[in-house]
């Protein structure tokens, strides 16, 4: 199967930073979601199979409904995953929480967006990740404010750790706004785990590997444990405590 760029930020802007490069071969899965009014859904989306992946999900929200994404992604295989959430209704809300980890010569390509239609609209995307060997991956995360979304608010960030010298790392948030009556905040944080934090480990008693492994351990963990399904979370853990090793 011939390999394809599966989604790009459509703007000249970023093209000099190589964010739409990625490719994957894998058949594209497909689904929508719709919240309706004054409804909860907690969608809980899993990459944990080792051979190439490719979804988009798209999700609508209602007038005072609110959608909680909680999302894994440790796949040992090349994934591609574009969310789009769209907050149709007033007073409507988004929650997005996402970890991925990126070993051997892993592609991720990840594209979160969403979009505050309605007024006072609330969104957060926090998503945290770890890349090592020679990991390669993209992640864009768009919160747009469109014309009529007077009094939202949106937060974005990104927390990546860099586990190797060899790994190839690209965040791009962007922000757009049609209002002059939103707020809006997003970072990202990129780097190596605190020597600080590495040096209080290993005083009692872990070896520098496993110092790093507990450390990206804590940063996975609340996320894990937004999954209901224990036989899940437990599986999860597992898979992830290989790949550290």
């Amino acid at each position: 199967m011939d390999e394809n760029i599966f989604s790009v930020i459509p703007m000249r802007t970023w093209r000099w930073l190589g964010v739409n490069e990625l490719k994957n071969d894998a058949t594209i899965e497909e689904r929508t979601i719709d919240v309706p009014d004054g409804e909860t859904q907690h969608v809980v989306e899993i990459n944990d199979v080792d051979n190439p992946i490719a979804k988009r999900i798209r999700i609508n929200v209602g007038k005072g409904a609110r959608v909680e994404v909680t999302a894994v992604d440790i796949n040992r295989a090349d994934s591609a995953v574009e969310l789009v959430i769209d907050l149709n209704g007033d007073d409507s809300s988004a929650e997005v929480e996402s970890v991925y980890f990126g070993a051997d010569a892993r592609k991720l390509d990840l594209n979160y967006v969403i979009r505050q239609c309605g007024r006072r609209t609330d969104a957060v995307m926090n998503v945290r990740g770890a890349l090592a060997e020679r990991a390669e991956k993209n992640f864009r995360g768009t919160l747009d404010f469109q014309r009529g979304s007077k009094g939202s608010v949106g937060r974005e960030s990104e927390e990546v750790v860099l586990l190797s010298n060899d790994v190839r790392n690209r965040s791009v948030p962007l922000m757009l706004s049609h209002e002059d009556d939103v707020d809006g905040h997003h970072a990202v944080s990129i780097g190596r785990i605190d020597e600080e934090k590495l040096y209080y480990l290993e005083s009692r008693g872990l070896d520098r590997a496993q110092a790093e492994r507990l450390i990206v351990e804590a940063a996975f963990t609340p996320v894990l444990e937004r999954i209901d399904d224990e036989k899940l979370r437990a599986e999860l853990n597992e898979k992830l405590q290989r790949l550290l090793a």
